[in-house]
């Protein structure tokens, strides 16, 4: 790499310079030569402090971390023989945590003689997912874990 673009620590283009002259250049300020764009022809350098460039790029990554959206799981527990008033209030509040942008992990866990009726529960989940107030997509649809059966919703978009 017998030539490279040069940027000063201002940010200040300093144009095509040999490389040696380069790293001269950024020794008389006290300062390192970092490849930016190595792919770039000629490659990009800038004069900065690497330090300081490390510091910059981590606090960015944190700031970026804070303001991503957790896409959390909220989890409603259904039962085989449950109310029609007690499913109602799970409709409420699956819808509340869907229209939040939440995704929904709906679980029923099963005892004893209610494993050998699986016909029942899909019916108990359907009828659940049919009767949210927006429209659904089924991230996972209904399967059986062990003695759970468990399906995860999101709001589909419009």
């Amino acid at each position: 790499m017998p030539e490279v673009r040069l940027i000063d620590s201002d940010g200040a283009q300093l144009g095509v310079v040999k490389t040696f002259e380069a790293l001269r250049r950024a020794q008389e300020q006290n300062l390192d030569l970092v490849e930016v764009s190595p792919l770039a022809s000629p490659p990009v350098c800038k004069i900065v402090d690497f330090g300081h460039l490390i510091y910059q790029q981590n606090k960015q990554k944190q700031t970026d971390r804070k303001k991503q959206k957790a896409g959390e799981i909220k989890g409603i527990r259904l039962s085989y023989n449950m109310g029609k008033h007690d499913i109602e209030l799970r409709i409420k509040q699956a819808s509340k945590f869907l229209l939040k942008g939440h995704k929904v992990k709906v679980e029923m866990i099963l005892r004893g003689r209610q494993k050998a009726h699986p016909e029942h529960v899909k019916e108990v989940f359907d009828e659940f997912k049919n009767s949210l107030e927006l429209p659904v997509i089924s991230d996972q649809p209904l399967k059986r874990m062990g003695h759970k059966m468990i399906m995860v919703l999101t709001a589909a978009k419009k």
